[in-house]
């Protein structure tokens, strides 16, 4: 086999959160991604660690993450950060799918 990454999954982007009890938050912003028609996914516990979150991304090749936490709540804004280069930016929460696809389109 080549060093090459198989992508064992469609996931576009996941949607990751560094706080506890925050899944309905997580739950809100992936209904608006999937009503948008983009493939998302996030782990169904209340307290998942942020690195097992972006591990799990690495792990499986899922090329873009959104994180969203209490900071990011109050300011009206989401992370968006690509599991590649491990660059993250903020994005103002209306302009994330707007964003995500256009990244998509890139990739």
């Amino acid at each position: 086999t080549s060093g090459q990454k198989i992508r064992t999954t469609e996931t576009q982007v996941f949607v990751a959160t560094p706080q506890k009890n925050f899944l309905h938050e997580r739950l809100k912003l992936i209904s608006e991604l999937w009503d948008a028609g983009i493939k998302a996914e996030l782990l169904y516990k209340n307290n998942p660690k942020l690195l097992t979150q972006l591990h799990y991304c690495e792990h499986m090749a899922i090329p873009l993450v959104v994180i969203i936490g209490e900071q990011e709540l109050k300011e009206g804004v989401i992370k968006l950060r690509s599991v590649a280069s491990r660059e993250e930016v903020a994005i103002k929460r209306e302009s994330l799918v707007t964003e995500i696809q256009k990244r998509l389109s890139e990739s």
